[in-house]
Parts: C-alpha cells; sequence; structure tokens
C-alpha cells in the first residue's frame, strides 16, 4: 500500500488535470438541439505574455461560460490570435535591433510568424494552467491563410455593397511606423511647447499671428478670424502675405476661431490638426502637403526641405527671428498625438487609403435593438458614433498582416 503524501503536490495535480483540458473537453456540439450562447472571445495580440490584465478578463469570460453550461446552454467560447499589424512589427523591430526596411519583406515576415507563435505557446501555457474553459477547437490566427481569406471575403463583399471605398483624404500618420492609423489608434501626451507670436503682412496693415508650429509656414492656405471680432473686420475677404516662403493667402471669417487664444487670428494649414482638416473642406481650400511619409519636409518647404520636423523648427525660428517676424514666444501646454504603438507624434497627410462609411445614425439605432450589461455601455457606443468625424481608416502599410488591395 502507497503512502500518501502529507503535502499536496498542486504542480503534479494540475498538470494532469491540464492534460485532460487539452482534449478539448468543452466542444461546441455542432448538432446539439440545446439553445446556444456564443461569446465573441477579443483575441488578444500574442506579442509578450499573458499578463494579470489578460488572465482578470478571461476570467470573466469563463465564469459566464461555465454558468450557461450549467443552465443548459450549448456553448461556443473560441480562442483566437490577433496576430496582425503594428504590435508584432514594433516588437521584432525592438528585439533584433532593426527596423522593417533593413531586411527582405520575407524575411521580415519570418521573424513576426516566429514571434507569434513562440508568443501563442506561451499564452497556450498560462490560460491551460489557470483551467480556462476553452473550446480549442474552434481556435483561429489571423495570420493564417484559412483566416485572412475569410477577411478579403468581407472586404470584397463591403466593397461591393459600397460600404468601403478609396479615396486620398486626410489620414493620422506615424512617421517612424511609416503607416495610416485610425483615430482609436492615436494616443495623446501633455506637453510643454512655444507659442510664437508672428507678423504678418498685408495692403491693410500688420497681421499678428500666434502659432506652436511655425514649421508648417509653407502649409499654410489661408488665416481665419471670427467674423464678430471688431479687430480684424477690415481683413475679411483680403489676402495676407505668408513670411519667410512670401506668397499670398485670402483671409477668412469662420465664427469658430476662439478670439481668446493668442491674437484671435489663426493661421489654416494642411494639416496641423484636425480643425485644419474641417476648415480645409468647408472652405474648399487648396492643399500644400510640407510633410512627406518619413517626416520630413517637402520640396514646398524650399530651402527646408529634407529637414525633419524639428530640424525645420529650429531653422525656420531662428530666420524668423534674424528679420524680426517673431516678437515674442511664450510656454504653451497642449496635448500632443502620439502613435499607440511607438509614442512618436502624429502628423495629418493626404494620402490614398481604403475607408470603412460610418453611418452614426444607423449604428445609435441597431444599439437600440441590443440589451447591454451593463446599460450604460449603450452610451458609450451612441457617444463614440456621435464623436466620429471622419469615416474610418481601414488601410495600414504594413508587412505582417492581411494583403488587401493595394490602396
Amino acid at each position: 500500500m502507497s503512502e500518501v503524501s502529507k503535502e499536496y503536490d498542486f504542480n503534479c495535480i494540475e498538470e494532469k488535470w491540464v492534460q485532460s483540458w487539452d482534449a478539448c473537453i468543452y466542444h461546441f456540439d455542432w448538432q446539439s438541439k440545446k439553445p446556444q450562447y456564443i461569446i465573441d472571445t477579443p483575441p488578444p495580440y500574442p506579442t509578450g505574455n499573458f499578463h494579470i490584465g489578460n488572465a482578470l478578463n478571461w476570467c470573466y469570460i469563463d465564469y459566464v461560460a461555465r454558468y450557461k453550461r450549467m443552465r443548459g446552454y450549448n456553448v461556443m467560447f473560441p480562442q483566437g490570435w490577433d496576430c496582425h499589424g503594428l504590435p508584432t512589427e514594433v516588437k521584432v523591430e525592438e528585439i533584433n535591433h532593426i527596423t522593417k526596411n533593413q531586411v527582405p519583406r520575407e524575411e521580415f515576415r519570418r521573424l513576426c510568424e516566429k514571434l507569434t507563435e513562440e508568443a501563442i505557446e506561451r499564452f497556450h501555457k498560462s490560460m491551460g494552467r489557470l483551467g480556462l474553459s476553452i473550446d480549442w477547437s474552434n481556435e483561429y490566427v489571423t495570420m493564417k491563410p484559412e483566416y485572412y481569406v475569410k477577411t478579403q471575403t468581407s472586404f470584397v463583399r463591403m466593397h461591393q455593397n459600397g460600404q468601403i471605398y478609396r479615396e486620398d483624404h486626410p489620414v493620422n500618420w506615424c512617421p517612424r511606423c511609416g503607416t495610416a492609423i485610425a483615430f482609436a489608434e492615436v494616443e495623446y501626451d501633455s506637453r510643454t511647447t512655444t507659442l510664437n507670436y508672428m507678423r504678418f503682412v498685408s495692403a491693410e496693415g500688420e497681421m499678428q499671428i500666434a502659432t506652436s508650429r511655425p514649421e508648417l509656414l509653407p502649409a499654410c492656405v489661408a488665416v481665419a478670424v471670427n467674423p464678430h471680432d471688431g479687430r480684424y473686420q477690415k481683413f475679411i475677404g483680403k489676402t495676407v502675405r505668408v513670411p519667410i516662403f512670401d506668397y499670398e493667402v485670402p483671409v477668412l471669417a469662420d465664427p469658430v476661431v476662439d478670439t481668446a487664444f493668442g491674437t484671435g487670428i489663426v493661421m489654416i494649414c494642411t494639416f496641423g490638426d484636425k480643425q485644419d482638416v474641417r476648415w480645409w473642406m468647408e472652405h474648399h481650400l487648396p492643399l500644400r502637403q510640407v510633410i512627406d511619409r518619413e517626416g520630413r519636409l517637402t520640396a514646398v518647404a524650399g530651402p527646408y526641405a529634407g529637414c525633419s520636423v524639428s530640424q525645420a523648427k529650429d531653422r525656420i525660428i531662428q530666420d524668423m527671428q534674424k528679420e524680426d517676424i517673431i516678437f515674442k514666444q511664450e510656454p504653451l501646454e497642449q496635448n500632443v498625438g502620439l502613435c499607440w504603438r511607438c509614442k512618436t507624434p502624429i502628423e495629418i497627410l493626404s494620402e490614398r487609403q481604403w475607408f470603412v462609411r460610418i453611418n452614426a445614425e444607423e449604428i445609435k439605432k441597431t444599439a437600440e435593438e441590443i440589451d447591454w450589461v451593463p446599460p450604460h455601455m449603450q452610451v458609450r457606443l451612441k457617444n463614440w458614433a456621435d464623436s466620429v468625424e471622419w469615416d474610418w481608416c481601414i488601410s495600414r502599410q504594413r508587412i505582417f498582416a492581411t494583403p488587401m488591395a493595394a490602396p
């Protein structure tokens, strides 16, 4: 008769049951007549380790899956892996001390696949030790051809239905990653910059304009004032000359201009921020794209072409100070948009990309047809729908991604 151990060896016992769970005892039964309960499991990015936040989220899901099974439901609790895009590529670049352009595309993709496969294996082990009741027979990996053909099929169907279109349009662009990104992928950070007060000259006299981005002077396409601001009525409808670059732009009246910021006069550039895009579209202004995909100034910038944004800013400020164009500077706190993965400041460029049409009213109407738990999440979706100003840019300039038609 063998002696019973006086201490519980959880490693040994749990390992035994993990092997049983790996046999897929939580299969979804496709032939069952039981009521179905389908869980749309969020696929994580397999680039690191299964961390405590992942564990918390998956435990919540597991609680519901187990409860529904006990209530007699045929439960599908699948698991997927979101393998494509920036998170994986940035991680590969960090680990291998390279950029995606320094090695052949095939080699870079191989490195991405290797990183992903190793991460999925680690995730599998952690999730198994947690005892999650996942249906591993319904596992999907987005980098596999059998999966991305489904993505491509959905893309084609949406295009045929007019839900997807390709167009030149302002998009958020990360110069470091070299790709367009959606608004949801933009993070914001508070930084202190400098507000520069500059002299613009017109036939009606001097206009003093404050800007934190003098490097966008060659991208200036108009100047705007508030129509109710009595200080600048005489300038409306006239033109003003852009300093250093010496060309004329119109002076527009727009009620959105904040009379209390700076001097109450705004330089409209293509593009400094989302408001510039709105004005550009509303007033049918020309496009002067002064920053390229690599974050360097274009030929539009004349002698500053080829400079990085920071280099151009420093040089233009110095040149304007020499000519007494800048007459005052003061610190300014502002929120700067950053790429969610590499934290590089984004630029707004006009690029030919694929977009999904966003119908806010249809989204809110559909939301009313859904039972929300908790109810306040419905309010969040409606608020998001109301906040969307542009259609959703879905194309990315990546190597490790689902192949689509070129923008």
